[in-house]
């Protein structure tokens, strides 16, 4: 416990301390923000997320692989590894880090897009997903040999949907990602109707994730990295 607790510290202090990782979701939320002070009738709920889904896209996504690639050049996964950090303690305390920003913006963006009572918590549930898909594709991508390419697949992923709506072949194309169900739930106008098939998108989306980050981290992953001693 002590292992993910000095883990999990050490992930937050390295969020706000580099400047590219807390940079892009402060602007994302800056931005909404400057916008519901001057444009007091604007429809707060539609432009609040579009920034969602560039918050979970580009920057959870790039703060996931961020945190892990940051360990790997800076040689803490070596050294955490000679102080007895397992790969699964490392894991828990890196996504627990990364889960309590995602919470911690998300809670201020329902606030920003005066979202209340049962729309707020749909939204936050929609955008919590999202969020988890992001972690676990950031840490997957940083795991993989395509990891330099990892901003490029953030970028497009968080800014892909805006463009969907004006192109019939890129809104057929990520109809089946999960920034793009995430913002299509979270910009209705009543946040309480179905959302079954566009949930399911992005459970399938999550699974699909998943397995893919477990056998990535089986092959190349922590492990990969001696960040235990043998």
């Amino acid at each position: 416990m002590r292992n993910i607790r000095a883990v999990f510290i050490k992930q937050i202090l390295s969020f706000f301390k580099n400047p590219a990782m807390f940079g892009t979701p402060a602007a994302f939320l800056a931005f909404p923000f400057v916008i519901s002070l001057l444009l007091a009738d604007a429809e707060m709920d539609v432009i609040v997320a579009q920034f969602v889904v560039m918050f979970v896209g580009v920057s959870i996504i790039g703060t996931s692989a961020g945190l892990i690639a940051e360990d790997r050049a800076t040689m803490n996964l070596r050294f955490m590894g000679m102080a007895g950090v397992k790969p699964y303690q490392y894991l828990i305390s890196t996504s627990g880090a990364l889960l309590l920003i995602s919470l911690t913006a998300l809670i201020l963006f329902g606030l920003i897009g005066r979202h209340s009572g049962d729309a707020l918590a749909t939204f936050m549930v929609v955008a919590m997903l999202g969020a988890v898909n992001s972690m676990l594709f950031g840490i997957t991508l940083s795991l993989s040999k395509i990891a330099p390419f990892t901003p490029i697949i953030a970028m497009i992923l968080g800014i892909g949907p805006m463009f969907s709506d004006a192109n019939e072949v890129l809104s057929n194309i990520f109809h089946f990602t999960y920034t793009q169900q995430v913002v299509n739930i979270i910009r209705g106008e009543d946040l309480t109707v179905s959302i079954a098939e566009p949930l399911q998108i992005i459970l399938i989306n999550l699974a699909v994730i998943l397995l893919a980050f477990v056998v990535m981290n089986m092959r190349t992953g922590l492990d990969g990295e001696r960040i235990a001693k043998k």
